[in-house]
């Protein structure tokens, strides 16, 4: 019997691709234009880390894209100095991080590193931990001035283990040109995460089953035969200004997690006039108790609590959406102030 609900799997052909260096990305347009404020700082991130990326660029310096640290490093830290940065911010340790963080140091340049990671990850997730141990490392050894924590609360524990931390929370992104879609009737909601543990995709989506009339889109199904009876879209991976036309094409968008940073998913989705449900692992919303009652699910694994919480959520939307937009910005201008602080 079990054999009917397996989904039936097709074989790729295989198609061996030449390998093609991929130059760092400059958010200047090239070196030569290049102009530093002051302080003088310089982001690093990794092009292909989706959530760390669009972080990395809502501080507004000058960003550079690199996906290996190891091969571009010195070519980055000369242009450094030859520009006058005196200070790089590297957000996620892409691969090489450490070298170019050393070398850097080195060269006079000044250090800080960007950690979107979790405590909860740490403890669960080998290769989470091994970064961070790398960083604190780093930072014990005095290559590193400063660690920044996109999470609330860590900056404090790890301050009390004698490391050099910060709480340097997400800014808001500056979002594109929005083209909403035409989804069709009923209740359209998002749940654009990665179906892996922390992010509880499966749980939220048996959540969007006790709504009425209502269809649940996806970035990547999970891998769950039972959901088939559920109404779900697919939309696959698209690039980030996409993204935001997609989510603001919704209805309401979920982002019911088991642990979490500094979600912008939600931010984002507020910035265009759409409600979002979280779940209560952050601190965005937090300082205003009667947003955070809106708009947060109390218990994150049961769905039958996520539904009631979407219920209330949409009966509120207009106040929901005008308090969040107003936190928002206020939210903003004290993570401008901690990221200058940080980098000082």
């Amino acid at each position: 019997m079990r054999e009917l609900f397996r989904r039936k799997t097709v074989a790729s052909p295989t198609v061996e691709a030449q390998p093609v260096e991929r130059r760092p990305m400059l958010s200047f347009g090239s070196w030569s234009e290049l102009s530093l404020g002051e302080p003088a700082v310089v982001i690093v991130c990794h092009p292909d880390w989706r959530g760390v990326r669009t972080a990395a660029h809502t501080f507004r310096e000058p960003t550079v894209e690199c996906h290996d640290l190891d091969r571009w490093g010195d070519e980055i830290i000369s242009e450094l100095r030859s520009h006058g940065a005196n200070t790089v911010v590297v957000h996620g340790f892409p691969p090489g991080s450490g070298g170019f963080i050393r070398a850097a140091h080195a060269a006079g340049i000044g250090t800080r590193v960007v950690l979107h990671s979790s405590m909860a990850q740490h403890g669960g997730e080998t290769g989470e931990a091994a970064v961070a141990d790398e960083v604190l490392g780093i930072a014990a050894d005095g290559a590193l001035d400063r660690v920044g924590f996109v999470k609330a609360g860590l900056a404090e524990s790890f301050t009390a283990l004698g490391f050099p931390a910060a709480y340097v929370p997400n800014r808001a992104p500056n979002l594109p040109a929005i083209e909403t879609r035409d989804l069709g009737s009923g209740l359209n909601v998002g749940i654009f995460a990665e179906p892996f543990w922390r992010k509880n995709v499966v749980t939220q989506l048996g959540a969007v089953a006790l709504l009425d009339d209502a269809t649940a889109h996806v970035m990547r199904r999970p891998d769950v035969v039972y959901l088939d009876h559920l109404r779900l879209v697919d939309h696959g991976e698209v690039p980030w200004d996409e993204f935001i036309s997609l989510q603001a094409s919704m209805d309401l968008n979920l982002y019911v997690t088991l642990s979490e940073c500094h979600p912008l998913s939600p931010i984002e989705s507020y910035q265009t006039g759409v409600p979002a449900l979280m779940s209560r692992t952050s601190d965005v919303f937090r300082s205003d108790g009667r947003l955070w009652d809106l708009t947060t699910a109390e218990i994150p694994d049961d769905p039958a609590v996520i539904a009631s919480a979407i219920r209330r959520l949409l009966d509120h939307r207009d106040e929901a959406v005008q308090r969040a937009r107003h936190w928002i910005e206020l939210a903003d201008a004290s993570a401008s102030e901690r990221w200058n602080d940080f980098v000082a």
